[in-house]
């Protein structure tokens, strides 16, 4: 079973399988930021993309899950606002994508080896002067909640390496309580890409 075909039966089997509010701390990191061009990956039923759009980006919407991004249309078109959704892998997707603003990487998980060509990717997608928001569960989470493999896990060593040359104005571990009512320990990045990056 793919991992689209995967997913969308797990959204058949619920009528809504995330919390529809976004992540307080994506709330915070676009606090002082002015609506641009924004991309989020892995977006799910879009609740940070809504969030996003609700506060004048204008949001581009990545998931290879069907039955998510007719839910985001959905609740999008109730609400009047124009969010563009792409059905397509992300990493299919990165290989020719414009660069954006402002990028959302929220609990994605794949094993380290991809992860680390992601941040890669991302390192030509976030435009420069652009903003990379990251958020995932932390490795101090290992056995309460997330995945149940620690090579899926990340901290912040990870980040601090994979984005050398980017300014970090976050990086930090939080306990909202998610989903499923657990408060396990995410960690939160916020970066910066410069307007030239070191060689």
């Amino acid at each position: 079973m793919s991992g689209a075909t995967a997913w969308n039966q797990r959204y058949r089997e619920s009528d809504r399988l995330w919390i529809p509010d976004a992540d307080p701390s994506l709330k915070d990191a676009v606090a002082h930021i002015a609506p641009t061009d924004a991309l989020d990956l892995g977006c799910g039923e879009g609740r940070n993309s809504l969030f996003l759009a609700r506060a004048g980006f204008q949001v581009t919407a990545v998931d290879f899950a069907d039955v998510a991004l007719d839910r985001l249309q959905a609740v999008a078109g109730n609400e009047g606002l124009t969010i563009e959704t792409i059905c397509e892998d992300m990493f299919t997707y990165l290989t020719t994508a414009q660069s954006f603003h402002f990028v959302v990487l929220a609990n994605i998980h794949p094993e380290r080896r991809e992860r680390l060509n992601l941040y890669e990717r991302l390192h030509h997608i976030v435009a420069p002067g652009g903003w990379l928001y990251i958020i995932g569960h932390h490795v101090d989470s290992f056995g309460i909640a997330g995945p149940p493999n620690k090579d899926l896990l990340i901290d912040e060593e990870e980040i601090r390496a994979a984005f050398n040359g980017f300014l970090v104005h976050t990086l930090t571990k939080v306990s909202d309580v998610s989903d499923h009512g657990h408060a396990a320990p995410s960690l939160v990045a916020v970066l910066e890409r410069p307007i030239e990056l070191p060689t």
